[in-house]
């Protein structure tokens, strides 16, 4: 396993910088409309993959309720550009919920949602949808999504009366951009009585790797597993989460919750979540870098200047060429404001840095990211006035340096 450099967290091979100096932002650009009251945006997906990267275009899915009820919508920017195109409406129930995207090849990108209880997927190539396919057979949701080259690989929960399974499968697209399963199995081999909730998927030359969050013994933990052939079958589920208790037998342990993971390099993986092992101050932002099937141990990300107060939903990000990067949201200033950490080359975390685009005045929330080829980055999250106030969401560009 490489433990070179990261996490948003993002380092690279060479030369490990602060993450202030690793890009240089360029200013914010408004994905929707000017807010409007009572009108929700929200970047929920299991495992926060909101924003992809095709060639020179950029996608951006999210969900939000501006037509009256919750819908799934897609907008997209040109790289360099100065203004997202057209919001096109993804959903077409009643409800849909926690959306996930992935780019292939030659700026097409495949979508995934749930709809009324089941869960959905099209494609997207300029501009154009393709008819919509149903990926599940029962009640489902929290679906997540992974590509690698042309290959695209999904992930989601079932469940059938009081039982519960999670499923994996590989999608094919044809000519027109239709749809089709190629593979499907359970990723946990038996139907399960407790829940698995947010499952999400990474691939790479190495193969396919699922994390997700599980009940088993009545709290919360976070279990992966791999597969070696493409999702025909996976390895048995291991822990991710070291176990923390510092009171009794009775403890049910830390808590933790929405884990989000990606691929970098060849054959690596990043995993960072939610932790509450840090006492009474709330989640902090732990990690751990994975190669092949299994991972390392954990790290916590964020430093010390941070340690005294909550931190939230965690977002991962990677590229073939071995960046990878780990992105938050924390009140340190006041205000709710995006924050990054760099992996030194002591092998620690660094000072956090929380880009000026993203920070300030209002709530800023929910990020999600993305990695180019060149290490560039992608950032999309949620802003709003103050807590309950109308949402807007944002992207912003930083160039590495």
């Amino acid at each position: 396993m490489k433990r070179l450099i990261t996490g948003l967290c993002l380092c690279f091979f060479l030369q490990p910088l602060l993450a202030s100096e690793q890009w240089t932002f360029n200013k914010k650009i408004a994905v929707t409309a000017e807010p409007v009251e009572k009108v929700f945006h929200h970047l929920e997906g299991a495992g926060r993959k909101h924003i992809a990267i095709s060639d020179d275009s950029i996608m951006v899915v999210w969900e939000d309720d501006h037509s009256g009820d919750p819908q799934i919508y897609l907008n997209s920017i040109k790289a360099g550009g100065s203004s997202f195109s057209r919001v096109l409406q993804v959903s077409t129930g009643v409800e849909a919920y926690e959306p996930a995207i992935a780019a292939l090849t030659g700026s097409k990108f495949v979508v995934a949602w749930e709809q009324d209880g089941e869960v959905y997927a099209r494609s997207l190539l300029d501009q154009q949808l393709s008819t919509i396919f149903k990926l599940s057979k029962n009640n489902a949701s929290q679906v997540s999504l992974a590509t690698m080259g042309d290959k695209v690989f999904a992930v989601w929960r079932e469940q059938q009366g009081r039982s519960w399974s999670l499923w994996a499968a590989q999608l094919g697209l044809d000519s027109s951009g239709l749809i089709t399963v190629l593979k499907k199995s359970r990723v946990e081999p038996e139907e399960l009585s407790t829940p698995v909730l947010f499952p999400t998927i990474a691939v790479n030359e190495a193969g396919l790797m699922v994390a997700w969050e599980d009940r088993e013994y009545g709290h919360t933990r976070l279990k992966y597993s791999a597969s070696v052939n493409e999702g025909q079958s996976f390895s048995e589920p291991q822990y991710l989460n070291e176990f923390f208790s510092n009171r009794n037998e009775y403890d049910k342990g830390n808590g933790v919750t929405r884990v989000s993971m990606n691929s970098y390099g060849e054959d690596e993986f990043v995993a960072s979540w939610m932790d509450k092992r840090r006492g009474g101050v709330g989640y902090g932002i732990f990690a751990a870098q994975g190669s092949d099937d299994s991972f390392g141990p954990n790290e916590k990300v964020h430093s010390k200047q941070g340690d005294s107060l909550p931190h939230y939903n965690p977002a991962t990000a990677g590229n073939m060429v071995g960046d990878f990067a780990v992105a938050w949201d924390d009140y340190r200033q006041g205000n709710s404001d995006i924050w990054m950490s760099v992996y030194t080359e002591d092998e620690e975390w660094g000072v956090d840095f929380s880009p000026k685009t993203a920070s300030g005045e209002g709530e800023q929330s929910h990020v999600s990211i993305a990695l180019d080829e060149s290490g560039n980055l992608h950032m999309l999250w949620v802003e709003r006035e103050k807590i309950d106030a109308p949402t807007r969401l944002w992207y912003s560009h930083g160039v590495r340096n």
